[in-house]
């Protein structure tokens, strides 16, 4: 539901409207925490306050609220803005946002935990707790559900219209209606994402342990870590310091959030409340052995080639996305659902998190949290134009390679023979189908060049009426393609 739906907003034309917010930022609040702030030069923050200023007013986001963190301790908290305009009350590190997907890594989490503990285990097969699935389903695992490799579609659009928002669908009843579709594709042999896929798992959960997936991360996860804020959504509880999530309609008028179901609120694919305070306990707890071991948070960090070898076009971790920036590792993830978009960004070699929460739909979180990190630690700074192209024929050749992949014509003899074997056919029509649901491709231009003794690395910058993607694309002699990464941002 929460990616499902965001993948259905972010395909919407975009809108302009000329509201604005105007409201006093607050105070950082570093009281409640159960760790002290690392301080640091005063220009960075000032860098990061002119920049939300410029971004809220810009984007016309009501309230942000921002958490940057090292070693797992916070540098940096502040709240931007208002959490109801129909009130103006101003956001809090205490202010309630909906977290939409990123809520799966703790579904993740809770996953693997219980298969440390043999409750279940990663390569059982979804028949064995979900015996009603097709046969046609019979190879998927938890494995291939947590990666995104399983091949469970999506119910919701573009792809398909399945879902009926307005409905309180029982477990039994959300089965029977996924299990109404074929695959998309034979597990393991490809990668798409699928809010299907965890809505299943925290089915799953509750048919093995006999308890709600939400019950388990409050008693397993929030209380021990005292993320105290962060629970399941409730439009019928009373929630003190929850934020109002916002849309804008295809004029660009601001909106209250659409209401859902409350049984679609509930669901393991992110369905969570949480704080940028109880965001970084999170983040902290990450850098420990407190809920997942070293070797786990490996393991839920790294990328499963397909079974065949070849590289996936998305780098899906359990509950995360694996991205690299100028070599250096970026593990993330971005949220929507019902008028709130979030992100959060971890830089492990850098030893830096940046989480951002807003009550805006569609607004551009995930941009915020990369170009936050790079104001903090120049070495993660974001891609700029290049004010010269020295190769230009290259710009063009990869556009016409884009534009092709676009509409599904992409000459694979672009890519040269040292990577034809990585990446593969399956990788070039993944491209296809995401230029598809994202595109039209508006421009490609050259963003970085650098120069190796033995190749040329160049980043180019894809624009798309929703979209951004940064490709790094590394060519030997000749201007066949001898690797290519994806570095995809909202």
């Amino acid at each position: 539901m929460q990616a499902g739906q965001q993948t259905l907003e972010r395909t919407a034309a975009s809108r302009k409207a000329t509201w604005s917010v105007a409201a006093p930022a607050l105070r950082i609040i570093y009281a409640c925490l159960a760790f002290a702030p690392v301080a640091f030069a005063s220009s960075p923050r000032a860098a990061v306050d002119q920049y939300i200023a410029v971004e809220m007013r810009t984007q016309e986001i009501p309230g942000l609220s921002l958490a940057v963190l090292r070693h797992g301790r916070p540098v940096y908290l502040r709240s931007y803005g208002v959490a109801s305009l129909e009130h103006a009350v101003p956001v809090t590190t205490q202010t309630l946002f909906q977290i939409g997907s990123i809520g799966k890594q703790f579904t993740a989490t809770l996953v693997m935990q219980l298969a440390r503990e043999h409750v279940v285990e990663l390569d059982d097969r979804l028949s064995k707790y979900l015996p009603e699935i097709p046969p046609g389903w019979s190879t998927v695992t938890l494995r291939l559900m947590l990666n995104h490799q399983s091949g469970i579609p999506q119910l919701t659009p573009p792809d398909r219209a399945l879902l009926d928002l307005h409905h309180d669908y029982s477990d039994d009843e959300y089965v029977r209606l996924a299990a109404t579709l074929p695959l998309d594709f034979e597990p393991g042999t490809d990668a798409e994402y699928s809010d299907t896929a965890y809505v299943l798992l925290g089915i799953v959960i509750k048919r093995a342990t006999g308890r709600f997936y939400g019950d388990l991360l409050a008693e397993r996860v929030f209380r021990p870590l005292s993320m105290t804020r962060t629970r399941i959504l409730s439009d019928a509880d009373i929630i003190p310091g929850r934020a109002s999530g916002y849309e804008k309609n295809a004029s660009g008028a601001l909106k209250n959030q659409a209401w859902v179901a409350a049984a679609l609120n509930r669901t393991a694919d992110g369905s969570l409340y949480s704080t940028t305070l109880d965001l970084a306990r999170w983040d902290q707890a990450l850098t420990s052995d407190r809920v997942l071991s070293e070797s786990e948070r490996a393991r839920m960090w790294s990328v499963d080639a397909y079974r065949g070898g070849q590289r996936p076009l998305y780098h899906y971790g359990y509950g995360w996305e694996i991205n690299s920036l100028r070599g250096q590792k970026v593990i993330e993830y971005d949220g929507n659902w019902q008028g709130f978009q979030a992100a959060m960004a971890k830089y492990p070699d850098r030893n830096l998190t940046v989480v951002v929460l807003t009550n805006l739909a569609l607004c551009r979180a995930q941009r915020i949290a990369h170009t936050v990190a790079g104001l903090i630690d120049p070495t993660l700074a974001h891609f700029r134009l290049a004010r010269h192209d020295a190769h230009p024929d290259l710009t063009r050749a990869f556009a016409d390679f884009i534009e092709g992949a676009a509409m599904g014509t992409a000459a694979q003899t672009s890519i040269g023979p040292a990577v034809a074997s990585v990446l593969g056919p399956v990788w070039v029509s993944a491209l296809a189908r995401d230029l598809r649901v994202t595109g039209p491709v508006e421009r490609v231009t050259l963003a970085e060049e650098s120069v190796a003794p033995r190749f040329l690395e160049r980043v180019y910058r894809v624009e798309m009426r929703e979209m951004v993607d940064f490709f790094t694309v590394r060519y030997g002699e000749g201007p066949a393609i001898n690797d290519i990464a994806l570095y995809h941002e909202y």
